[in-house]
């Protein structure tokens, strides 16, 4: 079976969807399927991996253009090429990325092949404008064959603008590879460990968190040195993140972290901290779930579901620092008070999150929707 993915960004974009991608595909072409994945030369940058040289798939990028509002769309110029490889193929992923889905829309009478609309962002639905633009996007949808959501909120949503067909796969996380080296009471370090793995960027919560800390360290100033903060991860805001660093002692940020170092990261901290606006479905958390690390996260859908899957965590009110602060001292004080509970949860957190979460399930899943598509 040939399968084409488009994404309008660009694989070196590095977010989740892009992460996402490159997994299901890798693991789709070990099973014999041939796989295409087109995006568009955004954003542009010139140090960007040769992903054409993959063994595993076939990667395009191709010219765009980039409107004042939303994502980048294909020029003009690559709107036959684009047309040919979804024809070329027995199903197509197509990214729901406004206003992409308005394009194929337009040329929908060319379409041969069956087109799943993946839904991996659902910013445009959080202000006005975006939220003025779903009007479009509920009949610009009907283009597509079959959805794809990775939580609950978008599955329910869906079906209240009357559409059917709707797959809702979560997404995996490798727990051969994201495993805890060891459950322990913690670290080496006397201090209960706090990490925090995002990209900086405002969607992430990067100003609740820098409130987190600052009111845990003016306020509690008696645990202040029994709590440690880690930071983890790259972007704009990487400033913001410096000058927490320079003004506590409690503080310390980690750079960008490679897989490895992750796991250890994960293994050896206490608890992780999600403070995002917006999510789908972070890989981060599945990645620290996997680790055996409870989650104190933003309740926002993907989070929700996770968390309830799993059965251990802290939902949090969006962007409420002061309860973050305090399900962080929660946690802290259930740590201290009751070690082995905390560990009995950590291993209940990793069996939970293998048995629902694990890549090898949820390829499965994935190709089984393929298939479906392929047969109709």
């Amino acid at each position: 079976m040939i399968v084409t993915f488009y994404n309008p960004l660009n694989m070196c974009f590095g977010g989740g969807g892009e992460r996402w991608l490159f997994e299901i595909s890798r693991r789709l072409s070990q099973k014999g399927y041939e796989v295409n994945i087109i995006s568009l030369k955004y954003p542009p940058n010139t140090n960007r991996p040769n992903f054409r040289a993959n063994n595993d798939f076939h990667y395009f990028e191709l010219p765009y253009v980039k409107l004042p509002r939303g994502n980048p769309i294909p020029s003009p110029s690559s709107i036959r090429d684009i047309l040919k490889k979804f024809n070329d193929s027995d199903v197509v992923y197509f990214y729901v990325s406004p206003p992409n889905e308005i394009i194929l829309k337009i040329f929908k009478s060319g379409l041969r092949s069956p087109i799943i609309g993946g839904f991996h962002s659902f910013m445009w639905h959080r202000i006005t404008l975006q939220r003025l633009y779903s009007y479009f996007m509920k009949y610009s949808l009907k283009v597509f064959n079959a959805f794809h959501v990775l939580n609950s909120y978008l599955f329910d949503l869906l079906q209240t603008w009357d559409y059917n067909n709707i797959y809702f796969i979560p997404n995996g996380v490798d727990t051969s590879i994201f495993k805890p080296i060891t459950f322990h009471e913690g670290s080496t370090s006397e201090r209960f460990e706090v990490l925090f793995v995002s990209r900086f960027v405002k969607e992430k919560g990067i100003d609740v968190l820098i409130n987190v800390i600052k009111w845990i360290n003016e306020k509690y100033t008696n645990i202040k040195n029994k709590i440690m903060f880690k930071i983890a991860g790259k972007g704009t805001l990487k400033t913001m993140i410096e000058r927490l660093t320079s003004k506590y002692n409690n503080v310390i940020y980690l750079g960008f972290l490679d897989a490895n170092a992750l796991v250890r990261e994960y293994s050896r901290s206490h608890t992780l901290v999600i403070t995002s606006y917006i999510e789908n479905m972070p890989l981060t958390l599945l990645e620290a779930s996997a680790c055996g690390l409870p989650a104190i996260a933003s309740a926002v859908p993907g989070i929700l579901d996770v968390v309830k899957t799993l059965g251990y965590g802290a939902l949090v009110k969006v962007g409420s620092y002061k309860d973050f602060a305090r399900a962080i001292l929660r946690f802290y004080q259930f740590f201290i008070r009751n070690p082995d509970a905390y560990l009995r949860i950590r291993r209940i957190i990793r069996e939970r999150t293998v048995r629902n979460y694990d890549w090898g399930l949820i390829v499965n899943k994935f190709e089984k929707m393929l298939k479906d598509l392929n047969a109709h």
